[in-house]
């Protein structure tokens, strides 16, 4: 086996120590020494993780609703664990660095910050599918679409994809799908549904009157808080002649 590392690249000696969940600093031979350490001891796990085979790249276009806390009970479990080796094991397979996990953290700083501006969910019998706006972390007016496939029966993350450089499908891993997979993992755990509300979402409370009037209707003109501007109201802005037949027309009725 070790003969067989001498003749791979350090590229691909660091995206199979990636695929195992191991470090992937040092020089070639150290790369070939932990691998070697890793098959020694089984890659130090008792049961091997069963990476999910890729979803076809589909994504649906119609039949998407805005996700709300009633859809909970329709969300399959996703658990931390999960959302850890699929941006391990995608990143591998995209022959990148996947050793660094920041994404992860600095998608809990964009989740915490509540850069979440839309998430909407579409499901077939198979996938549930996410969509929807991650503001940037640095620029205020800046925004991606993203676009999350987590299959239904055993919630593994299956396909992501983010408009930001970092984040291209079909399996991007940046940190705005983390933040997306890590505010889905607190949604489906504890109910917590991090999406910041838009201006419809809230009760416009300046429409509700301070007192409650209960009595008798009145004439605009007799209402107490219009009285000040009753002229004001129902003065006719229009030349005398046109009132005079209006008034004309009106008695002739």
């Amino acid at each position: 086996m070790a003969d067989k590392y001498k003749q791979w690249s350090v590229q691909r000696l660091k995206c199979e120590l990636a695929q195992r969940g191991a470090a992937c600093g040092g020089r070639k031979i150290n790369l070939i020494e932990r691998l070697e350490s890793y098959d020694r001891n089984k890659n130090f796990r008792e049961d091997p993780i069963i990476i999910p085979e890729p979803l076809d790249v589909f994504w649906p276009i119609t039949g998407f609703q805005q996700l709300r806390p009633e859809h909970r009970k329709s969300m399959p479990q996703l658990t931390y664990h999960q959302i850890e080796q699929y941006f391990l094991y995608r990143m591998a397979e995209d022959k990148q660095m996947t050793s660094d996990l920041k994404a992860l953290e600095k998608g809990k700083d964009l989740l915490n910050g509540e850069r979440i501006f839309a998430c909407s969910m579409s499901s077939d019998d198979a996938h549930i599918y996410l969509s929807g706006i991650v503001g940037a972390a640095m620029k205020q007016k800046l925004s991606y679409n993203f676009k999350i496939g987590i299959d239904k029966r055993t919630g593994d993350p299956l396909n992501s994809h983010c408009e930001c450089p970092a984040g291209k499908g079909p399996h991007g891993t940046c940190k705005h799908v983390a933040a997306v997979f890590l505010m889905v993992e607190s949604f489906v755990e504890k109910g917590n549904l991090t999406v910041r509300k838009g201006c419809t979402d809230n009760l416009q409370s300046f429409h509700v009157p301070k007192k409650i009037y209960d009595g008798k209707p009145l004439a605009a003109d007799r209402i107490p808080w219009k009285r000040k501007h009753t002229d004001e109201m129902l003065e006719d802005p229009r030349k005398d002649k046109l009132q005079v037949e209006t008034m004309i027309t009106f008695n002739n009725l």
